[in-house]
């Protein structure tokens, strides 16, 4: 069945509201109808706020959400629970972990709900007025290499964030270049453009950097073979050797390409996908280049091989009985290697 679980926590991390689809373990067909959209996305090319909306609330709830809710630490985890044949095949994940930035409540008829829009990643919490992003100081030293100053750099964030950087040991600066940056984008947008005109090797994608599961910096290029940190199970060079396997099952439809080696893919949903992320074709796939007349050809993918994660956006709408309305739709990429044609 479909699961969700929402966790609003005030300052000492103490749960102070929780909505979930179970009780006791059990499915609970009187929960309370969500909606949400959850994007998940390189931050050098940044895809907005996630979304949520919960059906059925009180209209007292209403209104101390209002008041109270602005600032909070919302958590979300979304999946699947044992119910029907195919469910319960997938570990339910944290969607996304983030801060509400603006609750407010609507009352239509006799339907009551709050809508809440949700940033991910570390801002600035000193002003609760505002929840501007946090400013971020880089100081790149000459004849220091990227992994280390931004190591130094994300170290300094706070709010319980950690770092994990896997980038070319042949990024390194010949001179001092102190850069001010007024949020974690900007500071995603510098470097990929600086990466990107170091390195010129053909396959190269450049330095991207991302928040997944809800405290970790993720920040990866696929020059793999200059890796420092290649023993390390977080590192990219891990997730190439390790990538995750889209089962026929999994998907909604045929995927289809969308760019220049670029595919998009829909799948039941799972929150155990992130950007940079590596996936792997269903097993013993081949192109579908028959007619879509021919039955006994709809049992196979018409892609294979191995693609990379560039964005990940997840769809719900807990009562929309339809396949469709709780989904998680991926966009990957071919994998290329570097220097390679």
């Amino acid at each position: 069945m479909r699961y969700y679980e929402i966790n609003i926590l005030d300052s000492k991390n103490q749960v102070i509201r929780r909505y979930s689809s179970l009780r006791n373990g059990v499915y609970n067909p009187g929960c309370l109808m969500v909606e949400f959209d959850i994007p998940r996305f390189g931050e050098s090319t940044p895809a907005g706020e996630a979304h949520l909306t919960i059906w059925g609330i009180g209209p007292q709830e209403m209104q101390q959400a209002r008041q109270d809710l602005h600032g909070k630490k919302i958590q979300i985890v979304a999946g699947m629970s044992p119910g029907l044949p195919l469910a319960g095949k997938w570990n339910r994940k944290l969607a996304i972990e983030g801060t509400i930035f603006q609750v407010f409540g609507n009352w239509q008829g006799t339907d009551l709900r709050l809508d809440f829009i949700i940033v991910s990643g570390p801002i600035n919490d000193s002003d609760p007025q505002r929840l501007a992003p946090i400013q971020l100081t880089f100081p790149w030293r000459a004849g220091t290499a990227l992994s280390v100053a931004l190591t130094q750099c994300l170290m300094n964030l706070g709010g319980g964030y950690r770092p994990n950087i896997s980038v070319s040991d042949r990024l390194v600066l010949n001179y001092d270049w102190p850069m001010f940056c007024g949020s974690i984008k900007d500071l995603a947008q510098k470097i990929k453009s600086f990466s990107l005109s170091c390195i010129r090797d053909p396959g190269y994608s450049g330095v991207e950097m991302a928040v997944v599961n809800g405290n970790e910096i993720r920040v990866w290029d696929n020059d793999y073979a200059n890796h420092v940190d290649k023993a390390s199970k977080a590192s990219a060079s891990a997730r190439v050797k390790n990538p995750i396997q889209i089962e026929f099952v999994d998907l909604v439809g045929q995927p289809t390409w969308i760019n220049f080696g670029v595919v998009s893919l829909i799948c039941v949903m799972r929150a155990d996908i992130q950007t940079g992320d590596h996936i792997l074709m269903p097993k013993r796939a081949r192109p579908m280049i028959q007619a879509s007349s021919y039955s006994h050809y709809r049992d196979d993918s018409a892609f294979t091989g191995e693609f990379i994660v560039r964005s990940v956006r997840l769809l719900g709408n807990s009562r929309q009985p339809n396949a469709e309305s709780w989904i998680t739709i991926i966009e990957a990429g071919v994998r290329k290697p570097v220097g390679g044609k």
